[in-house]
């Protein structure tokens, strides 16, 4: 029971005998931290004396009662704080008030600083040249970043979403040797908890933002908001980006920026332009490597070892995919062929090539993916754009070469990509809503709510694939009796013709159906009022490109009437009406997908032979316009060769050829070949006019060639 005048909780009356209950204010109480470490560490009475009278007692103890041999330093080690410097006094604020001051006081400091930067940025400027931005969109300011001398640099940001624009920044990307400078590395002593192997976080941000506004496919490989949010998080935190990722992202924004360093262009006066292996000219170069190199060896490196520990796997497959995107702009083959070759099997584990109920019946204990299931929309469709993104640069850097796929295409039971917007916003789409790949009609059927320019770019892959396989695999199917590939009223002594069997008819009328005619009403043209859209002009070009895939090995140029040879040379026109448009624009043709050169330089290479077949026959006419279209052509890769290594590499292997196929011929005064080139004739833009009936002006075997292919009846080719 309480005493009377008592309550529960309070506290007794301080006792006499208590002076320091008495005497708060005791000379003897010490103040907080003044106590030696020892004795806070022990928590021991400590009475501050230099030394503590209670280390003297525990030393002396310690001397009396050491084992023999035991070496113990003469005096106790008792150790303090170090002494604050005395503070001046100042008049007793509020809590608030201070906090309220001292943040004033930071923000001065902080515009004072970035008005130093700038005004030096201003009179020093490097000489491997600047950011200068000018009107890529009006309602936007992009990234600016002004290296300057030591560590000394600025940049303006910008969360425009790349792909669309009228005009882009003039930047001056430096292809330089170990001469130049890495900016902002001995920033990174202001930051030790950041990793070592990481630019600064400055530095990092600034390629990062480029990297997303300039990069094609960048905003469908990530979520930019989730993304730029996980950044700003701390090195130390779980949900802080991998490191592979970030490494990979440094390789590839340093194509659009000259604060840091690339690969210098390859000498091909030293190997070929089509050399596979360059890595051998590589050893014998002694330079050091660039910022790019050096990261994507780390981002490999550090990819590589995820994978062995089975960690973040999801972060592993989306930083190859970022590599494969650096090796093919610099048309570094082997990696490229590797690199896209592991994403794709790497897919399989991660259970992204199949989308439920599209799974094995067969009883496993291993999991369909071994990653955790999505959290979110956004996570979900986050992962199946990866896939796609990874399946189209596979499928479009294979297409050049016979080797078989990584993946095979009958593997593959996932849905579409969503629309751009409803997968910024998160927006769940049910898949009775959506397109699976596998089904048959999914090159034909595009719904508007459904398709964007993305989704056609996916598609116009899943085309090419098919057009690839279907080469690739004519003859074994052929020889095991497949009746999809086996020409009907065939007699057996004739030569194998592939373009009557029903799988190249079914595959050439997809050709022919995947066109703008075909495609919802706001997809029809890639280039509106200026703007370019980067997926739906790499869309165009697609089907383009896969048509002279199909139709090369049978086109036969000094045949008359021969329909391969006219549908490649349409093809070939097709995709030069697509350069002149995107020349006439204002659009940094640097920018687009580094497939579009590719495309290209397909084009100049069936013109050249064209051309080499028009030199023989001595048709002075058609020789000059193929030759004015090939040097076009030629320039146009030059110009994206200025910055992305790759057009570098293909405006040399076109040139190559032209004097390869037609040098010779330009000056050869030999007895020329008698071929025609009957069926069409040159337009004034470029394209080729298709004739019903012959003109009055000479014989030949002339073909109608409004009538398909299959129905003409035509002699099978050698």
């Amino acid at each position: 029971m309480p005493r009377i005048g008592t309550s529960f909780g309070s506290k007794p009356p301080p006792s006499a005998s208590d002076p320091l209950a008495l005497h708060p204010q005791h000379p003897n109480v010490l103040k907080r931290n003044q106590a030696c470490h020892q004795c806070r560490r022990r928590k021991l009475k400590c009475d501050a004396k230099r030394p503590c009278s209670t280390c003297i007692r525990s030393h002396a103890h310690a001397l009396a009662h050491a084992p023999p041999g035991t070496n113990l330093p003469p005096t106790p080690g008792c150790t303090f704080d170090e002494k604050p410097p005395t503070a001046v006094a100042e008049v007793p604020k509020n809590k608030y008030e201070r906090l309220e001051t001292r943040i004033a006081q930071l923000e001065r400091e902080i515009r004072e600083k970035d008005l130093a930067l700038m005004h030096a940025s201003q009179h020093k400027i490097p000489a491997n040249g600047v950011l200068q931005p000018r009107a890529f969109n009006e309602a936007h300011n992009f990234a600016e970043f002004i290296p300057d001398v030591g560590t000394s640099y600025r940049a303006s940001t910008s969360d425009h979403p790349s792909g669309l624009s009228s005009a882009s920044p003039t930047l001056s990307h430096s292809i330089s040797g170990p001469s130049s400078p890495d900016y902002g590395f001995d920033l990174q002593l202001a930051w030790p908890s950041w990793p070592a192997q990481l630019p600064p976080p400055e530095l990092l941000k600034h390629l990062i933002e480029v990297f997303f506004i300039f990069h094609p496919h960048a905003s469908r490989l990530f979520h930019v908001p989730t993304f730029m949010t996980s950044i700003s998080l701390p090195a130390s935190h779980p949900k802080f980006p991998a490191a592979p990722v970030l490494h990979a992202i440094c390789a590839v924004g340093s194509l659009y920026t000259a604060a840091v360093t690339s690969p210098p262009l390859p000498d091909f006066d030293e190997v070929p332009p089509d050399e596979i292996f360059l890595e051998r000219l590589r050893l014998k170069e002694q330079r050091p490597d660039s910022f790019a190199e050096r990261h994507a060896k780390l981002a490999r490196e550090g990819a590589d070892r995820l994978n062995t520990l089975g960690e973040k796997l999801f972060e592993v497959f989306q930083s190859h995919i970022v590599l494969s995107w650096f090796y093919w702009s610099h048309g570094r083959w082997v990696d490229i062929f590797l690199g896209s070759a592991h994403s794709m099997r790497l897919s399989v584990p991660l259970g992204l090539n199949v989308c439920p109920p599209f799974h094995s019946i067969t009883k496993s204990e291993r999991p369909q993916s071994i990653i955790p299931p999505a959290r979110s929309v956004i996570e979900d469709e986050t992962r199946r754009n990866a896939f796609w993104l990874a399946y189209a640069i596979e499928r479009e850097h294979g297409f050049g070469n016979a080797w078989a796929h990584a993946l095979d295409d009958a593997d593959i039971s996932q849905l579409l990509p969503v629309r751009g917007d409803l997968f910024q916003q998160g927006t769940l789409v049910a898949p009775l809503e959506r397109q699976w790949a596998h089904v048959k009609d999914v090159l034909v059927n595009h719904p508007d709510d459904a398709t964007d320019s993305f989704v056609l770019y996916i598609k116009g892959a899943i085309l090419l694939s098919k057009t690839k396989a279907f080469n690739s695999r004519f003859r074994a199917k052929h020889f095991s009796g497949d009746a999809s590939v086996t020409a009907p009223e065939r007699h057996p002594s004739d030569p194998i013709d592939a373009r009557g069997s029903p799988a190249f008819i079914e595959l050439d009328n997809a050709l022919a159906l995947f066109r703008r005619d075909n495609f919802p009403q706001h997809l029809r043209a890639p280039i509106v009022d200026n703007v370019v859209d980067n997926h739906l002009y790499t869309a165009f070009l697609l089907p383009l490109v896969s048509t002279i895939i199909l139709h090369d090995p049978h086109a036969d140029v000094q045949r008359t009437g021969c329909i391969s040879a006219l549908k490649i040379l349409t093809a070939a026109r097709s995709i030069l009406d697509l350069i002149y448009d995107v020349s006439n624009t204002s659009y940094d043709i640097t920018l687009l997908d580094s497939f579009c050169s590719v495309c290209w330089f397909q084009s100049g290479r069936v013109l050249t032979r064209f051309l080499q077949a028009a030199l023989e026959s001595r048709n002075t006419e058609q020789t000059s316009t193929l030759q004015t279209e090939i040097n076009f052509i030629y320039s146009c890769l030059a110009k994206v060769g200025q910055r992305v290594p790759l057009g570098y590499r293909l405006a040399k292997m076109l040139e190559d050829l032209m004097k390869k196929r037609c040098g010779p011929l330009m000056n050869s005064n030999t007895a020329p070949t008698n071929i025609s080139f009957l069926g069409f004739s040159q337009t004034s833009h470029g394209s080729v006019q298709l004739y019903d009936e012959p003109d009055d002006t000479g014989g030949g075997d002339f073909v109608n060639l409004h009538r398909s292919l299959h129905d003409l009846g035509l002699p099978p080719m050698a």
